[in-house]
């Protein structure tokens, strides 16, 4: 009898044990579960030394694994209730600027330079998605001595002015950087240009997936390459520097949206992501249209854009200038 009672206590504890390891009141305060749901997803690299940013927002309804319109999918979805981590949520001691839930590669496990890398991505953005301000779907960011820095590239959902649209843009032809004391968190400050690259309407882009493909030589020197598709239409065909100063860059995907404050009532966004990984070569990503691929590859600038421009941001000397306080400079 008392080995009955015994089996029965050490059974419920043991459960007991486990939700509180995966949720407390409906917040996630563990993700080695998690991890493993979303490898299933990943595919060839993309399964190992990948790990989920350390300012997700910490509510159990951002993440989940679904069958989505044919894939076996991940579903990054984000709500203003759910606020955002200290670095991200508040900026010049206001509250409301960011949020996001992110997975993405380690920095030991980050992408070297001067060896072609190939990455892919599907994405399912659902009909009347919109973002008046600018929701990421994911970025490459750079890392210089362990430090964080960037994003060097993004692929987002904006607003210019005239709906919301899918944008790229990358900081390829300037990108100084420093590290300061902004509160209590510490975030990188940069000198840049960025070039932005207008793909189109988003509602071209919705209830359907599409595949983000690009292939990638990073290099500090002028023998840098970076190429990227949606589905089989050349987007980027750029050569030249394709970092400054960077060990490493890394790359992470979800969502991440900023300057939710400038707007009013910013509406929910949930986006579905597949089949996400990189490789040294196209063939290894299931990819089924290489060749293809790899005929454009001689194609340069920004073609079947919708337009491109490029916009200076001085963050790193605006910072300097208001007296902001700079822990490294690189």
């Amino acid at each position: 009898m008392h080995y009955i009672t015994i089996s029965i206590f050490i059974v419920l504890f043991s459960v007991s044990s486990l939700a509180q390891t995966t949720f407390k009141n409906g917040i996630i305060s563990s993700s080695s579960s998690n991890k493993s749901k979303i490898n299933t997803i990943m595919i060839e690299d993309g399964r190992k030394g990948y790990e989920f940013n350390n300012r997700n927002v910490k509510d159990s309804r951002a993440f989940k694994i679904v069958e989505h319109q044919g894939k076996r999918a991940a579903l990054f979805k984000l709500t203003l209730d759910m606020k955002g981590a200290e670095g991200d949520w508040f900026r010049n001691n206001k509250p409301g600027n960011a949020q996001r839930f992110e997975f993405g590669e380690t920095k030991e496990n980050a992408q070297k330079f001067n060896q072609e890398i190939w990455t892919r991505m599907s994405i399912f953005i659902p009909k009347g998605t919109i973002s008046k301000t600018q929701t990421t779907l994911f970025d490459l960011k750079e890392i210089r001595n362990n430090q964080t820095f960037g994003p060097i590239l993004n692929l987002a959902i904006s607003d210019e002015g005239q709906g919301s649209i899918l944008k790229m843009k990358h900081q390829f032809e300037k990108n100084e950087c420093i590290i300061g004391k902004e509160g209590n968190s510490n975030n990188s400050f940069c000198d840049k240009t960025d070039l932005n690259i207008i793909i189109g309407d988003i509602e071209n882009f919705t209830g359907k997936w599409f595949d983000f493909i690009s292939r990638a030589v990073w290099s500090n020197k002028p023998n840098g390459e970076y190429d990227a598709w949606i589905n089989n239409n050349k987007i980027i065909g750029y050569r030249g520097n394709t970092s400054y100063g960077a060990d490493k860059i890394r790359f992470k995907f979800g969502l991440y949206r900023i300057n939710l404050n400038k707007v009013k009532n910013p509406k929910d966004i949930q986006i579905y992501f597949s089949n996400v990984g990189t490789s040294y070569n196209c063939k290894n990503l299931k990819i089924n249209y290489c060749k293809k691929l790899e005929e454009t590859k001689s194609i340069r600038g920004y073609p079947n854009a919708k337009h491109f421009f490029r916009y200076k941001v001085n963050e790193k000397t605006n910072f300097i200038n208001s007296g902001g306080k700079v822990l490294k400079t690189f």
